[in-house]
Formats: C-alpha cells, sequence, structure tokens
C-alpha cells in the first residue's frame, strides 16, 4: 500500500529518557502493580489457614549464653525425625510474622499441605513459598534427603512434586542467621546476638508461568534498552518493543499474558527463549564472547562459624541438583573437599543418591584439588602441598579423577611458588579474580601464563566481570565481554554467576535470564554478546590452549600476584597465626620421628597415618582464607578455629610421647645420652669446655649497657632502651643507622600506626597510616636480668598506655670458637594487655644498608620486593607478607630479622620494620585484645643473604628435641641425612600414603611395601646439587608427584664410598624447584 498522500493522524517521536524509565513499571511492584504484571503471578494462592496449609514449629532449646557453634544448637536430622516419630516432641502452632529466634539458635517446622482438586486437575506445577528471612531446607520425613532451600527472598519455592492425592507433609529445618550471619548494623560488623526472624510467607501457591516467563523475557528486554550501546539500533528497537508490549498487556485479560510473549517471540527473541535449545541456535561459526559456569562460593568461616557451614553446604548444594533436573545445560562447580567431607559424613543419603550421580552426569564438577580454599600467603610450604594431597586424593576417591583447576576466586593473594605447588599437585590451572579488588594498580591481564619463581606456570583466568556472584543480569554479561583484557589472544571471557560468599549457588531466575540473553543474540546479532552454557571449565581451559598455540601465545606474569588490598591479614588475629606456626611445626616434627621410629621398630610401632591425617585436616581448615588471615567473626577463633588448633598441638604430642616411648624402651641402655631434634643438620647439642667458648659479657660504658661475645658488640641505650649499635668485632662493621632516615633512635624501637582504613577494618591497613606513627619512647624500667657466659640479658618496659605495657628481653648468646657469623641478638617480647583501638604495634630496625629490593622468605624459597617507591606497583607494598626471615642486604653484609609467629613486614629506604599487632574492632570487636608473647632476632651477617639466614631462621622455629642413647641416635640419624650445597635444605619426612601397613584413610592403591617420602627444597635461587644418604634398604628411588601417584623420573643410587653400609642419592634441583622423592624398601 503507497504511502497517504494526507496525514491525518501524526506521530511523535518517544522521548528516549521517557520511554526508557517507563519500562522499569511493568514489573515493578510497587503501586501500579496490579495495572501491570504483577498482578498475574500467581492464579490462586493461599495462607497459612489451618486447612490447606498447617504448620507447626519447635525451637531447638538453648541457654542465655550458650556456645553458638555448640553440636546441641544443631541436632541432627534424624534425632529430630525419629523423636517426632516417638512423640516426643511438643509442636506448637505458627502466626504470620511470628519471630523465631535469637541469632544461631534453630527452629523446626512441621509442614501439612492439602491442595485444593481444582488446582491438582490443572496439571500445572504447584509450589509452596516460604520465607523467614533466616536459612532453611526441606527435608524427606522418610528419607532424609534434602530437596530445596529456602534464604529469604532469594529463595523461597520448593516445587511441590506432582503426586495423586495433594497431600503433602516434611520438615523445614531452619537457622536462624542469615546468608551472611547476623552483623549488627552493618553485614561486617561483629555479630547482633539478639536477632529474631519473622515467618512472612508460608503459602501454598498456583502460579501462572505464562506470567513469570514474561517477566523474564521483559527483564531481559528492557536491560538491552537501557545497556545496549546508545547510536545501536538494538537498544531503540528494545525499548520501542518494551513499551509496544506494555501498551499490548491488559490487566482486565489474563490471556493478554500470551499475546504479550508472542510478540516478543516475533519482534525481538527467537522462538527458543525459554528453552535449553536456545544455545544451540544462532551462528556457530562464531566463538562465544561469554562462556558462563555456575558456582556457589561458600565461604567455610567468616560471618557464621564452622558449624553452620555444615548446613550451609546441604542447602546451597540440594539445591543445586534439583535446578539440574529441570535445566539440561546447566553445569556446576563446587570446590573444597572439607566442605564434601563434611557432607558425605553427616549426609551420606544425599551425598551418594543425589550428588555423586550428578557428578556423574556431567553436571556437577569438584573443583579447586585443596582441601579448602586457602589463604596462600600464611601457610608454610608443606601445608600448601598437603591442601593437594589430602583434597585431590579426596576427589580421586570419590570421584574418580583429580581437578585440574586451582580454584581460588576470593583469596587475598597470591604466593609466588603457588605455581610450582600446583604442577606438582596435578593442576596446570588457575582461576582467581580477587586481584580486581587491587585499590591502586589495575591488573593488566584476564588470560595470561602465570609463572612461580622456579619457571613453573600455570594457565591463569580471571574472569573479565570481576565477580565470582554474578547474578547472571544482562549487564554481567555485557560486562564479561567487554572488560577482557587479552581479547587479542583470547576472545570469550568466563562469567561465574551464583549466589555466592554466605553460599545458595546459581537460582532459577538466573538459568532463565541467561536463556532469554542468548535469544536476544540469536536474533538480534553480535551487538549482543554470544553467551554460551554447557561447557565444562575443563573444556574452557581446554579452549583457550586450542586457540593459543598450547598457550605460548600468551602473556606471562612472573612472581606472585601480589594484592593490593587487605594487607592487614598478615597481622590480624595474631594468636591464631601463632597457633599455625606451631602446629605446623609440631606435625613436622611429628612425622619426622613416627616415620624413623616405624622404620627403626616396625614390629613394635605403627606409623599413626590415619591419625596424623586427621590432626593434618584440622590444620588445613584452619587455613581457610577468612580464618587464618583474621576475617571472621569472633566466635569462629574463640569456639573454633582456637581451640582446633590447640588440639592439634595437644593430639601431636601424645602421638610423639607414644613414638618416644617405644624409641626409649627398645633402646640399649647407655649412659651417653645424646639429644635429637628434627632438622638435617641437628645431630647432637654441642657440648663446649671453656677452651672452644667464648662467653657472653655485659659492661656499662657511659650511657649503654654493652654486650660482647667475641663476634658481635651490642651497645643498648640505658635511657631508652633500644639498641643504638651492632657492631661486628672482626671487620668493625656496624649494622645500625641511626644517623640517617626517620627512625634516628635505634633498633627493637616499638612504633604505634594510626590504622584506620577506609573499608574492611579486620582485612586493610592503608598507605597513608605509614606517616601517621608515634614512637614509644617513654620507658618505665632497663636493668640486666641474667648475666651468665652462655647468655647476657637486658629487659626493657615500656608502657603503651595506662594499663598496657610491653615487656622486651635482648639477649645476646655466647658461641662456639669455631662457629663464626651465626651470632644474633635474641628478642622475645611480652605484651601486657593490648587493648588498644584502631592501632597497628610494629617495631623498627634502622640498618646501614642500601639496595633497592629486599628479600622475604615464602614457602620453599624467597620473594624479592622494591625497597623504593619508584612505580605505583612499589608503592601498593609498603606492607608485603613474609614467613619466619626478611632480608636485606648489600653485596658486603646485610641484616635478617628472624621471627616465631610473625608475618608482616616492610623494608624502606633504611628501615626495616616487624608488624606485631593490629586492634580492628570488625567483624571481631575483640580481635588481639590480650596478652601476647612471642620472639624475634636480628642477625647481622657478612656477605648477602646465604643459607645461614636460612638455616637460623629453621633453627628459631624448630626446637624439639628428645634424648636417645648414641647408639640409637646414631641409627636414628642415618635414616636420611643431606649432603651438599648447603643452599638445599631438607624439609620434611614422612611414610608414603600408599603403604597398606599404616592404613592410611587416603590410601588410593594400598601395596605391600615399605615407602619414606622425602621433600627437598632449594631456597636461595642457584641450580645446586645434593645427595641424599640413607642405611634404609633401598630397592627404588623415584621422584614422584607431591600427590604421590605418580613417578617423574627414576633415580640411581650408589654405595657410600666411606661406608658401605650407607646408598647415595644423588640429586640436582634447578633454582628455588621442590623435589619429592620417594624410596622404596
Amino acid at each position: 500500500m503507497p504511502l497517504k498522500q494526507i496525514n491525518h493522524d501524526p506521530q511523535f517521536k518517544p522521548v528516549k529518557s521517557i520511554y526508557e524509565n517507563r519500562l522499569r513499571q511493568f514489573i515493578d511492584t510497587g503501586g501500579y502493580k496490579d495495572l501491570n504484571l504483577p498482578k498475574f503471578y500467581d492464579k490462586q494462592r493461599i495462607h497459612q489457614d489451618g486447612e490447606y496449609v498447617k504448620i507447626w514449629y519447635y525451637q531447638i532449646p538453648w541457654e542465655k549464653g550458650f556456645d553458638p557453634t555448640a553440636p546441641s544448637v544443631r541436632p541432627s536430622w534424624k534425632s529430630i525425625i525419629d523423636a517426632d516419630k516417638n512423640g516426643e516432641i511438643k509442636w506448637k502452632n505458627t502466626a504470620e510474622n511470628q519471630p523465631f529466634g535469637p541469632s544461631w539458635t534453630t527452629t523446626w517446622f512441621k509442614v501439612n499441605l492439602s491442595i485444593p482438586q481444582d488446582w491438582l486437575d490443572s496439571g500445572d506445577q504447584l509450589t509452596f513459598e516460604f520465607n523467614c528471612d533466616n536459612e532453611g531446607i526441606v527435608i524427606d520425613p522418610e528419607t532424609l534427603v534434602p530437596y530445596t532451600a529456602f534464604s529469604g527472598n532469594e529463595r523461597k519455592e520448593y516445587h511441590l512434586p506432582r503426586n495423586g492425592d495433594g497431600k503433602y507433609f516434611f520438615y523445614i529445618e531452619c537457622g536462624n542467621n542469615g546468608m551472611f550471619g547476623v552483623g549488627s548494623g552493618g553485614t561486617n560488623n561483629a555479630p547482633d546476638p539478639n536477632r529474631y526472624f519473622h515467618l512472612k510467607t508460608a503459602d501454598i501457591v498456583w502460579p501462572d508461568w505464562d506470567a513469570r516467563a514474561l517477566y523474564f523475557d521483559f527483564w531481559e528486554l528492557s536491560d538491552a534498552a537501557r545497556e545496549l550501546p546508545d547510536d545501536s539500533w538494538q537498544r531503540n528497537r528494545a525499548r520501542q518493543i518494551g513499551n509496544e508490549v506494555m501498551n499490548l498487556f491488559d490487566p482486565n485479560d489474563r490471556s493478554s499474558v500470551v499475546r504479550c510473549r508472542e510478540f516478543l517471540k516475533k519482534e525481538y527473541y527467537d522462538k527458543y527463549n525459554d528453552s535449553d535449545k536456545v544455545y544451540g541456535k544462532g551462528d556457530s561459526s562464531l566463538l562465544p564472547n561469554v562462556y558462563a559456569i555456575g558456582n556457589c562460593h561458600i565461604d567455610t568461616a567468616w560471618l557464621w562459624p564452622w558449624a553452620e557451614t555444615h548446613r550451609k553446604i546441604v542447602r546451597s548444594w540440594s539445591s543445586q541438583t534439583t535446578l539440574m533436573d529441570k535445566y539440561p545445560e546447566y553445569q556446576f562447580v563446587a570446590s573444597q573437599a572439607q566442605q564434601f567431607k563434611w557432607l558425605k559424613d553427616e549426609h551420606p543419603e544425599f551425598f551418594y543418591g543425589s550428588l555423586v550421580p550428578k557428578v556423574e552426569q556431567g553436571q556437577f564438577y569438584a573443583v579447586g584439588g585443596s582441601w579448602v580454599e586457602n589463604d596462600t600467603n600464611i601457610p608454610q610450604g608443606e601445608s600448601l602441598c598437603r591442601q593437594f594431597l589430602l583434597g585431590q586424593r579426596f576427589f580421586m576417591k570419590h570421584f574418580g579423577a583429580k581437578s585440574t583447576v586451582f580454584w581460588l576466586p576470593d583469596t587475598f593473594g597470591y604466593s609466588s611458588q603457588i605455581p610450582q605447588i600446583c604442577r606438582t599437585s596435578g593442576i596446570e590451572r588457575f582461576l582467581t579474580q580477587k586481584l580486581a579488588w587491587n585499590n591502586i594498580d589495575n591488573f593488566p591481564h584476564s588470560t595470561f601464563n602465570w609463572v612461580g619463581i622456579d619457571g613453573s606456570q600455570v594457565l591463569t583466568h580471571m574472569p573479565p566481570g570481576n565477580t565470582y556472584t554474578s547474578d547472571a543480569n544482562f549487564g554481567d554479561v555485557l560486562r564479561t565481554a567487554k572488560q577482557n583484557k587479552t581479547q587479542e589472544f583470547y576472545e570469550p571471557g568466563l562469567m561465574l554467576y551464583g549466589k555466592g560468599d554466605g553460599g545458595g549457588g546459581p537460582t532459577k531466575e538466573q538459568l532463565e535470564k541467561m536463556r532469554r540473553i542468548r535469544s536476544l543474540y540469536n536474533r538480534n546479532g553480535n551487538v549482543i554478546p554470544k553467551l554460551q552454557l554447557g561447557l565444562s571449565i575443563d573444556q574452557f581451559y581446554d579452549n583457550i590452549l586450542e586457540r593459543t598455540h598450547q598457550g605460548d601465545d600468551l602473556p606471562a606474569w612472573v612472581g606472585e600476584l601480589y594484592l593490593e588490598f587487605h594487607r592487614g591479614t598478615y597481622t590480624t588475629q595474631a594468636r591464631m597465626k601463632q597457633l599455625m606456626r606451631s602446629s605446623e611445626i609440631k606435625l613436622h616434627d611429628l612425622e619426622w620421628i613416627a616415620t624413623k621410629t616405624s622404620l627403626l621398630y616396625p614390629g613394635k610401632y605403627k606409623y599413626p597415618a590415619s591419625k596424623i591425617n586427621d590432626l593434618w585436616e584440622n590444620v588445613l581448615l584452619c587455613q581457610f582464607h577468612d580464618v587464618l588471615p583474621g576475617s571472621c567473626i569472633e566466635l569462629v577463633y574463640k569456639y573454633e578455629a582456637r581451640p582446633m588448633l590447640e588440639n592439634v598441638l595437644k593430639e601431636a604430642d601424645k602421638l610423639l610421647q607414644g613414638a618416644q616411648t617405644v624409641l626409649i624402651d627398645n633402646a640399649v641402655k647407655s649412659k651417653d645420652q645424646v639429644s635429637v631434634g628434627t632438622l638435617a643438620w641437628c645431630k647432637e647439642d654441642l657440648k663446649a669446655d671453656a677452651s672452644d667458648f667464648i662467653p657472653a659479657t655485659c659492661t656499662v660504658e657511659d650511657d649503654y649497657f654493652v654486650l660482647n661475645n667475641g663476634e658481635l658488640t651490642v651497645k643498648i641505650s640505658k635511657h631508652s632502651g633500644v639498641i643504638t649499635s651492632i657492631v661486628n668485632e672482626k671487620t668493625k662493621t656496624e649494622y645500625i643507622d641511626n644517623k640517617h632516615g626517620r627512625n634516628k633512635l635505634g633498633a627493637n624501637q616499638f612504633v604505634l600506626f594510626d590504622d584506620e582504613p577506609t573499608s574492611f577494618p579486620a582485612w586493610d591497613t592503608e598507605l597513608y597510616s605509614v606517616n601517621k606513627y608515634k614512637y614509644l619512647t617513654k620507658v618505665e624500667k632497663i636493668e640486666v636480668v641474667s648475666s651468665t657466659a652462655s647468655a647476657v640479658t637486658v629487659e626493657v618496659v615500656v608502657p603503651v598506655r595506662q594499663d598496657c605495657k610491653l615487656k622486651t628481653q635482648i639477649t645476646l648468646k655466647g658461641k662456639e670458637a669455631g662457629v663464626t657469623d651465626e651470632s644474633k641478638v635474641d628478642i622475645h617480647t611480652k605484651v601486657e594487655n593490648w587493648n588498644a583501638f584502631y592501632q597497628f604495634l610494629k617495631v623498627e630496625f634502622p640498618v646501614n644498608i642500601i639496595n633497592d629490593f629486599a628479600s622475604y622468605e615464602t614457602q620453599f624459597g624467597i620473594t624479592k620486593r622494591p625497597t623504593h617507591y619508584n612505580t605505583s606497583w612499589d608503592t601498593a607494598k609498603f606492607e608485603v607478607c613474609h614467613h619466619k626471615f626478611a632480608d636485606y642486604s648489600e653485596y658486603t653484609k646485610g641484616v635478617s630479622i628472624l621471627n616465631d609467629c610473625k608475618y608482616g613486614f616492610s623494608t624502606h629506604g633504611n628501615l626495616m620494620r616487624l608488624s606485631l599487632l593490629r586492634s580492628a574492632k570488625a567483624p571481631d570487636a575483640n580481635a588481639d585484645m590480650g596478652n601476647h608473647e612471642f620472639s624475634y632476632a636480628i642477625y647481622p651477617h657478612r656477605g648477602p643473604l646465604s643459607h645461614k639466614t636460612v638455616k637460623l631462621g629453621l633453627e628459631f622455629n624448630y626446637h624439639y628435641k628428645f634424648d636417645l642413647s648414641s647408639e640409637a641416635a646414631k641409627a636414628f640419624d642415618q635414616f636420611i641425612t643431606l649432603g651438599g650445597d648447603p643452599n638445599v635444605v631438607l624439609s620434611n619426612i614422612k611414610r608414603g600414603e600408599d603403604d597398606k601397613s599404616i592404613d592410611s584413610q587416603y590410601a588410593l592403591d594400598p601395596q605391600d611395601k615399605t615407602t619414606v617420602v622425602v621433600r627437598l627444597y632449594e631456597s636461595l635461587g642457584g641450580e645446586s646439587l645434593a645427595t641424599l644418604t640413607t642405611s634404609l634398604p633401598i630397592k627404588e628411588v623415584h621422584k614422584i608427584d607431591s600427590l604421590e601417584t605418580k613417578s617423574l623420573e627414576k633415580l640411581h643410587f650408589h654405595t657410600n664410598k666411606n661406608d658401605a653400609k650407607l646408598q647415595d642419592i644423588p640429586i640436582t634441583l634447578r633454582p628455588f624447584e621442590i623435589g619429592t622423592y620417594k624410596l622404596v624398601l
């Protein structure tokens, strides 16, 4: 038909902003809801009425001041249901808006539903809607299988399974806490112990599924109208069509809903917009811009205790397995072997009957490979290896395969040794997004090769959307496509969707939205990103390799992935960190002694593998990335984590005592006793006499106490108590510089920094705090408290405030005449009643050193960091993590600061600074309050950093020794010794996990063999030669992976030249290499 000659009906051009804003009205539940789509969401709804909907409740008993983590607060499902069957529970009627609580208690609901016949006759899917604003789960009364979870408005529907009579009976267990705990006045604040939760909804619903589908259709259409490029026809067309839908809709005619849906499919969607088939449509020749994977990040503890996490797991994962039945395209990943183990032990019906089948069907993927999503800054190297040993072996044992991806989306920075530890644990891929949180620099890559300090690399992807808890909105897909920083090498980005941190996981709504987004692409071209579901995480990484010449094309990032945020976590919760260091050392000692005892007396002592692994499980659990860094609420530390590690120490001591008893009872009695330790060079204590021992002395010269041991002269001011000079007697080298820089007072000078971060108090300390500080120069007392030939000690008492003081003891020990360049100044400090308010206690050491980097011990090696602020990347590292030592050296001299439980440090200009205590008030209002005790030492040395610092750092921490007869001690020692380059460290020994005789719960292929696993590492960064010498009757020696499942190389060995009873195993290590060896006897 031709254009009309005369226009009798002029039209206006719609005003973009007005018509765009109008779109929000259509699905909004505000004042216009009865004139728009919300009017038709339900066909009918019945509130709890005592006839169709009957609900009773039972409050689990609690007493004032109760332990919120106690098992009695969270009784097992079976115990409650059995008690109900036996008539032992007194149920009470519920009322609308009834409160339940207080915080951390448990309420059970008993539900009886009767569905009206006309509802049943419709054949429609019916639902039960429950919202108490807390966390709940539906439980089958007969099978104890969970169906789905409730979590306030995020998840409140239970799809009633179809049955003939419309009668339903089930239980709901509710934890009286929200998804993010019960923070008082804010999520990250300390918990409110008196929070109550109100029963808002308990309804049976006959939904109008067409209206609810139109809701998703219109939501994504209106997002396109708001978020696509303004100059694209697709955005303008979406706005116009949305307004036409609103005009077509009739609030008095339910059938208009279907007409609106048909109109949308005709004009803007394809016909598959609510079907899983949508992902097979569109231009298959074009690579997707976005791959989406469902996930459910459950913090193993954070704003809630472990006790509640047990329940979060089953709530979250039962909801996911239910979704998988309805959405075949849906694939879900979950990490943390600990969480799978809890689920298996507490809900075996669900684990084996629901979850494992979904794993076998390829919809539920166990990923990560580690025991928990652990911190990687603070745990020692052996702990990181054990995270994978236990995690991967659990996955292989229960799911038939290990993970190939290390999954750490939310950890606070990543150690420079992670790539190597991953590769030795069967993992070559890594995922995180946390570097998007940097508050100074923008990390430059999305897909790249991360290279560790030994040269090992892992293929790494950082989801460009900068979150692991995407809501799968249109904007999330757009950001994932547009923010990909390495599209020139690999175009797609991964979008991780699902409710997280507090658990939950993906929702039905998210899956429906993604179907619509893909349909928009299929119909309207690639201005809308091509979104793809159905690809597993392994397939995603495989695709990266295929398109980048096996990763060769990708950029590389060498060294640590330092998070420019959350730097306070190196120090917060000092007692927790101290217990962790002690536990790691104690387990090292236990395995060292138990392994040798089991070999020396195989018929009289059995290596306690299962008990040791139980202790390791607890240690690894405490390394979760909110627990060990110190960002949990108080009750996690008070009731769970600290008691757990204290028990580890107690139980390990019992096991050590058991091994010692066997050694003592079976040893040849001898008056010649030798003290045996657990370091490779610890043979026996040196028994010095006056002829070869140089005593420590103390004199007073003017205003100084002068300590001397023939190698060092140490001056301590009688007025300030600080160390003003440390001089090497032979070279006359001065190591302290109190003439330059901002600290002109001296070493061991305590300083209080203002510590008011802009956010996240327990997590953060900020750059501006570096220049707001106060030196503690007032001294209450200085005196020599001990002066013997073996050691001289000066005690200094420094008041912090009226009711808080520091007592620090500075000690110089005598030395062996034949031992040079190993003298150090030992300092032991007690803090009485630390009660500061947002202040940070540190201790400073101004040193006579100039260099552009300092060296910090990390796991199995060192990380070098700048001592200047040349660039923003350098400035960002104003506070860094270290382990047993930090070293600042020139070519001719250096200073190492050793410690026994501290992790925060900084070195800039001529100033070294050890972080001691913080006083953050959220989320734990009492973090670090109370008494503390710790040790550190100043080790001035000739030449640059050497093996002597490594050795002294180990000796400063590993103190365990016990007496044996000299004969037994010789046999004990000769089992395994290490020779060769002194920078090679014999780190750990243990029994092989698959030795049948030790009955390990993590054995995969038990064999009638006796094996010993030995771990070595090169500590300073140079290719090295070493020799393992053993008296054991070895048949084979293999270099193996850290999982003890794969031989990497069979090694040759030969008879020792000096003793035919010994065998030598030559070993070569590249710089910073971790070598694991299995000796088969």
